[in-house]
């Protein structure tokens, strides 16, 4: 199984690798990753993309900071298609999130941006019985049509684990994810920090507290709480906590998360018809976002508040790309304490955790009054930032591909 491994004329092992994400046109954050993977592993490998769109180069590029353009592509539609191509690889690397996709190819890697939800006590009857059912009617050697559809019914009870044994090596985005790894598939995962690219350095610091992230819903699971992060500055700006100082949110909308971002803008707005001081960017141009960063001060990031990690950990932030972004950017961050935010904050050395609002609160207004100490937790956060970057992930990687290949 798998393919064979042919000779550079410097006589390394040249490998033939396969990198797969369905969503390759998206541009988004898993994108970033799996192309960043494809392009640290094309400059010595050969490197085939595949999905069901061949990625833009140009656009990949000019969006992700990824170069695409040593990579062959090849069409595949789902997992199964996945799963038939990965046999003519090297290396299989999948970076679909919530694949199911078996691994056929020699070497197989799994990049985890987080395994999937917890099971309800529902999830786990329901997998039983599709389990017996699909047992129990694949006795007789031939079915009718009715009982075809039944078996398939069954069928899709089943929760999947079959691929989990199929791949050699686990890369999760945090500790974090990990550890759901480890809990959910039952598999170890190193981790391999996504690659940051800051395309913003510390500019003309204002009084400017910045909040980023896209609005999600939180009736429709992981949010970024813009909502409670704005209420926190109100109640401090109206106590007088946060005199001469203004709260920027930003973020990306889309149609499914519509309301809930109209009504963040809605309760800013009635709030600047009052004493001014805030305002909500939705889908707001690169321009300004990378405007804001540069000059904000603060960062605030509040992802998890008010969830259970144990029941609900998928409604955690697991990595956290815009905080190294805000940190690369000296503004200083501000984060609630858990999952991935957790681990990229050193409290105290740069930046800060918080379980509270009031404690966020608290923290903002003696960071506002102290521009010393806001000096230095920012320039420790724009060196931590670093620690991310493209240079050391493509390092891990390259590091990890040798053991597996020694």
């Amino acid at each position: 199984m798998g393919a064979t491994m042919s000779a550079t004329d410097s006589g390394s092992t040249r490998l033939r690798v396969a990198v797969y994400d369905l969503y390759w046109a998206t541009l988004g954050g898993g994108e970033q990753v799996d192309g960043s993977i494809a392009q640290t592993l094309a400059r010595d490998h050969e490197v085939t993309l595949l999905g069901p769109t061949e990625p833009d180069v140009d656009r990949t590029m000019s969006r992700l900071g990824v170069d695409l353009s040593r990579c062959r592509y090849d069409t595949v539609f789902d997992d199964l298609e996945a799963s038939e191509a990965s046999a003519d690889y090297d290396l299989f690397v999948n970076g679909t999130y919530l694949s199911k996709a078996i691994n056929r190819a020699r070497h197989g890697w799994y990049y985890v941006h987080f395994p999937g939800e917890v099971p309800t006590r529902g999830d786990r009857v329901r997998h039983r019985l599709g389990v017996a059912g699909v047992k129990a009617l694949s006795l007789a050697p031939r079915l009718p049509q009715r009982l075809r559809e039944v078996q398939a019914g069954f069928d899709r009870r089943v929760q999947r684990t079959e691929f989990i044994s199929s791949y050699g090596r686990y890369l999760a985005n945090s500790a974090f994810t990990a550890s759901w790894v480890e809990r959910l598939w039952g598999v170890g995962a190193d981790v391999v920090y996504p690659p940051v690219r800051p395309s913003v350095r510390p500019g003309d610091k204002q009084p400017l507290i910045l909040v980023l992230g896209r609005f999600f819903d939180p009736s429709k699971g992981h949010s970024k709480k813009q909502l409670e992060l704005l209420e926190t500055y109100l109640e401090a700006r109206d106590a007088g906590e946060l005199d001469g100082w203004r709260l920027a949110i930003v973020g990306g909308c889309d149609a499914a998360n519509r309301e809930y971002g109209l009504a963040v803008k809605r309760r800013a707005l009635s709030a600047e018809a009052r004493r001014g001081g805030v305002s909500v960017h939705l889908n707001a141009p690169g321009a300004v976002v990378e405007q804001l960063l540069g000059e904000a001060s603060l960062y605030w990031h509040a992802a998890g508040l008010g969830e259970d990690a144990e029941s609900h950990p998928e409604r955690f932030e697991h990595f956290g790309i815009s905080v190294v972004e805000a940190m690369a950017a000296a503004a200083v961050p501000l984060v609630f304490g858990a999952a991935g935010p957790a681990e990229i904050v050193r409290p105290g050395i740069d930046g800060e955790h918080w379980s509270q609002l009031s404690q966020l609160r608290s923290m903002s207004a003696a960071l506002a009054r102290d521009g010393d100490r806001r000096a230095e937790l920012a320039g420790a956060a724009a060196l931590r930032a670093s620690e991310f970057s493209a240079e050391v992930f493509a390092t891990r990687l390259r590091t990890l591909l040798a053991d597996d290949c020694a």
